[in-house]
């Protein structure tokens, strides 16, 4: 289990660890160990190991208020070819859109190799340092390094300056390869208090607060004798250093939520900001002020109430809620935001702009859409609430600190006599009563006043279907199968499908050749904008047959079975995340070819318990043979404690469902 505590005190450890593992922290210094090293002995398949990676915050005067100064040193050794993709770095920085930004401020790398017994460095040219928009609010600096191979170590630098002070940089001990030495220092100056979650660890390998010997000031300070002359103050800083050894790598990352739920990390949050001149001023630090916060927020409550003026012309002149089934004028309301205004692909717990503006340019982005669709649920009478939340790739909601930063993004609660249910107005392919995938990330916050904690679940309980029909004709003399098959999706599996092939008949066709046939004569699709009916897709064409002496070689399922188990630990500590639970049917026939007779078939095989369900059948008759197989998984998330089981059953489909059948020549 993950283990999370608030800063209370700190634990003091022998400071000999600390300075043995400095010493080894010289940039531009490699030593012997390092040079030699070849295989990482606590973890002998690692493709690469970090030797250290060290990083620093530091408050800096900037324009009469203070900066953070951010600094980092990391270096690698690379071990095998598979490491060599480590040479590849992206260092991310943020802007808000409104003039701040954080700026990357030098950068330096070098790769070592060793080259007729000695060590040889080649460092990065400064023209190979690229710039990259990732979205409205981050960037990214990315280089690769040069000459980078199996035996190479690489090594780099580099300053970052936030103007952020609500988010003090934070810090990951651990990553993709095994990191012998990790330290982060943060220096403080009395004027912000943070709070920090540690995730992942109780403990750190070392943990000291020490105040500095060097005197800083704040505003003018007079050491003379005169009264009356000089308004500041003389601090010390507060040096908080945390570092952990022979950190392992964080290799499982199938069937999760994110990496970053689950890596060795620590995390800060300003809480607190002591003015000079005696005032305090807390940061959200109850959830009743986080709720407030944001009601009052001209982006987000102001912004829904300046909306409902607008939605109720709009529920006037464009939407039909003249019905008596409340369930249908919701639909409808849900559905005309769906199709009226485009999602901008970014998630943010904020509206980007005015209502008057979002409707006028029919864009915008999560929170501009699904708040104007409260709006307009609330102008029909209905009882809608915002609800915040953070989206999968973001991270999971720590509920026991109201930290602001942790929400990224907005959906809507919708309570009825019938029923209640969370919707969102980005997807045009999703139901009117479902979340995107993306969305479905354990818990999220309804925004009320009168209710400042008040969780709601995000799992669905709903189980996808995805049913695949094939028919196979075999033509043993041209070593051909005429292949009839058919499609059938609905729920997520069904908006998964969508999502990747975009009804777009070449993607399907290299889909399909991908999954056992050979060639394609025809395609087509029903209900791709339907969003309450099944997706389905039809298609004809042949696939190959293997022919190995007199024996004809048929897998009854094509290559749509799984091949290769996700699930590679022995064990795991953190949950196997499917998202929502899943059935998959198959329905195979295949004729008996002439002159040929069964050789062996596939054996029926039936498990059944409240985790899952595996069953294949296999029936002979006069002419043809039928497969039936089904499995399904029936939880969204299963506990560390059920990944053993969850494991053993992929084995079990994997080995079941590719079964082939074999014919053989009769003489």
């Amino acid at each position: 289990m993950n283990k999370f505590f608030t800063i209370l005190a700190f634990l003091i450890l022998p400071s000999s660890f600390c300075f043995s593992q400095k010493s080894k922290m010289q940039f531009g210094i490699i030593n012997k160990y390092e040079q030699n090293l070849v295989t990482y002995e606590k973890d002998p398949k690692a493709e690469a190991v970090i030797i250290f990676d060290a990083g620093k915050s530091k408050f800096i005067d900037a324009d009469g208020g203070y900066n953070i100064k951010f600094t980092r040193k990391k270096r690698i050794k690379i071990l095998n070819t598979k490491g060599i993709a480590l040479s590849k770095i992206s260092i991310p920085f943020y802007t808000d859109g409104y003039g701040k930004t954080e700026n990357i401020t030098s950068i330096e790398a070098y790769c070592y190799n060793i080259e007729n017994g000695k060590i040889v460095r080649k460092p990065l040219d400064q023209k190979n340092i690229f710039k990259e928009q990732i979205n409205n609010n981050w960037k990214v600096k990315k280089f690769v390094f040069p000459d980078v191979k199996k035996g190479s170590i690489i090594e780099y630098k580099y300053t970052l300056e936030t103007p952020f002070l609500f988010n003090l940089p934070d810090w990951t001990f651990q990553d993709k390869i095994p990191t012998i030495y990790s330290e982060y220092s943060v220096h403080m100056i009395p004027f912000y208090e943070y709070t920090y979650i540690a995730q992942g660890t109780s403990r750190f390998d070392f943990n000291t607060s020490t105040i500095s010997e060097n005197k800083r000031t704040w505003g003018i300070v007079n050491h003379g004798f005169a009264t009356g002359v000089g308004n500041g103050i003389e601090f010390a800083e507060k040096i908080n250093v945390y570092a952990m050894k022979d950190v392992p790598a964080f290799r499982d990352e199938s069937y999760i939520s994110s990496p970053e739920d689950y890596f060795v990390k620590i995390d800060f949050q300003l809480s607190k900001i002591n003015q000079p001149n005696g005032q305090v001023k807390d940061i959200v630090s109850t959830w009743s002020k986080l709720n407030k916060g944001l009601l009052d927020n001209s982006k987000f409550g102001k912004y829904l109430n300046k909306s409902k003026k607008l939605a109720k012309k709009i529920l006037a002149s464009q939407i039909d809620i003249s019905s008596k089934n409340e369930t249908l004028n919701q639909k409808n309301i849900i559905n005309y935001v769906k199709s009226n205004f485009n999602w901008n692909g970014v998630n943010s717990k904020y509206a980007s702009k005015t209502s008057k503006e979002f409707l006028s340019q029919k864009s915008g982005n999560s929170t501009d859409i699904n708040l104007f669709l409260c709006a307009l649920l609330k102008a029909a009478g209905f009882d809608a609430k915002p609800a915040i939340l953070s989206t999968r790739n973001h991270g999971k909601i720590r509920g026991k600190h109201p930290f602001a930063h942790a929400f990224n993004n907005t959906i809507v609660l919708v309570k009825s006599e019938k029923q209640t249910y969370l919707t969102d107005g980005t997807d045009a392919l999703l139901a009117y009563n479902r979340i995107p995938i993306n969305c479905i990330n354990e818990k999220g916050l309804i925004v009320e006043k009168d209710n400042p904690k008040n969780w709601i679940k995000l799992s669905t309980k709903v189980n996808s279907i995805n049913t695949k029909s094939i028919n196979i004709n075999i033509n043993p003399e041209q070593l051909i199968a005429e292949t009839d098959l058919s499609i059938q999706t609905n729920e997520f599996e069904s908006l998964a499908l969508k999502n990747s092939l975009k009804n777009d008949t070449l993607k399907i066709k290299e889909q399909l050749i991908k999954n056992g046939l050979t060639e394609i004569q025809t395609i087509s699709t029903l209900n791709y904008n339907r969003n309450n009916l099944a997706y389905i897709i039809n298609c004809k064409g042949k696939s190959q047959i293997e022919k190995i002496g007199n024996k004809i070689i048929v897998s009854p399922f094509l290559n749509f079975p799984i091949k290769e188990n996700k699930l590679k630990e022995m064990k795991r500590s953190y949950p196997i995340d499917l998202i929502y639970s899943r059935t998959k049917n198959f329905e195979s026939t295949i004729n008996i070819p002439e002159g040929y007779k069964v050789n062996t078939l596939p054996k029926n095989y039936k498990m059944d318990n409240g985790l899952a369900e595996i069953k294949l059948e296999c029936v002979k008759n006069e002419n043809n043979i039928i497969v039936k197989g089904t499995y399904s998984f029936k939880k969204s998330v299963y506990k560390p404690a059920e990944y053993g089981g969850i494991k053993s059953y992929f084995n079990t489909i994997i080995k079941k469902f590719n079964e082939p059948i074999v014919f053989e020549e009769i003489n």
